[in-house]
Order: C-alpha cells, then structure tokens, then sequence
C-alpha cells in the first residue's frame, strides 16, 4: 500500500513516537523511509539585524546532523531503506509545515508521519501547530500520532 513515507523528526519525544510508528509501516509495507529534520530558525534570526548569528546558525545545523546521524544509524540497524535528511533553507525562513509539504511533493510521499501534542483552544493558539499548518496545506495523506500514543510492533497479515 505504501511504498515511499516521509517523517518528520527533530529529537524531541513527540517525534520520536512517529518516527518509530513510521519505521514499523516501513517495515511491514517494505517502503522507503525518509525522515525529515527541517531546521528551524525563528523570526528573530532573520539576515541583515545587525549581529553575527554564525554561531545560533552552526547550533541548529549541528542538532539537525545529529538527529539525522542517528537516524540513519537506526534505519541501517533495522534494515530499511532509507536516510534522514537535514532541510536547512537559511536564510529563507520558509515555515516548517511548508518545507515538509515541498520535500513531501519532492519525493513523492504515500504517506506523511507526524507527532501532534494534541492541543487544543489557548494552548493551540499561543503555541501553534506544524501538524495543523500541515494538514491544512497536504496535497498528501497524513498519519498523526498523538504525544501519548505508544507504539505496537505491526504484523502484516
């Protein structure tokens, strides 16, 4: 059914959780897996504001290459095909929800994996949501798992 899934990861828990949900669909439909970090940078790190932002810059690069590291440690380790892959558009400052939809679309995904707090009223509004900006955007269907969600080993019957 599934031939080719994109997650997206980060190194939090919550991504964590999908991308675990996506490695056991990735095994059981034999797909190809890409776990997507998308490094972050927020507004405030915009070109052209006076100060030298090497150094936030080289930090939030070195965390995508870290998770991404692991990740493909992990995926090589379980035997599936697949990489991570690190999205940095510095200094475009593209939102996440739309940089994942572009890589989506660029690798043709059946599927995209991602972890929700499930937030809701105040809370979602304050803190938006890169699952929210996603699916309203997504030309592609979408797994949402839920930060209390725990993952089953899946057999294919």
């Amino acid at each position: 059914m599934y031939k080719k899934i994109l997650v997206a990861i980060d190194g939090s828990d919550l991504a964590n959780g999908a991308f675990e949900t996506a490695l056991q669909l990735a095994k059981v439909e034999k797909a190809e897996l890409l776990s997507l970090y998308v490094v972050e940078y927020p507004n405030i790190y915009a070109p052209g504001i006076g100060y030298d932002l090497t150094p936030v810059y080289e930090a939030l690069r070195a965390e995508g290459d870290r998770v991404a590291t692991e990740v493909n440690a992990r995926l090589k380790k379980e035997g599936i095909n697949g990489k991570a892959w690190v999205a940095d558009k510095f200094p475009s400052i593209k939102p996440t929800a739309s940089q994942i939809q572009d890589m989506a679309d660029e690798f043709q995904a059946d599927l995209v994996v991602l972890g929700t707090h499930g937030r809701s009223g105040f809370k979602r509004l304050m803190l938006g949501s890169v699952a929210e900006a996603f699916i309203r955007q997504s030309t592609r269907p979408v797994l949402l798992i839920p930060q209390k969600a725990t993952v089953e080993p899946l057999t294919k019957e």
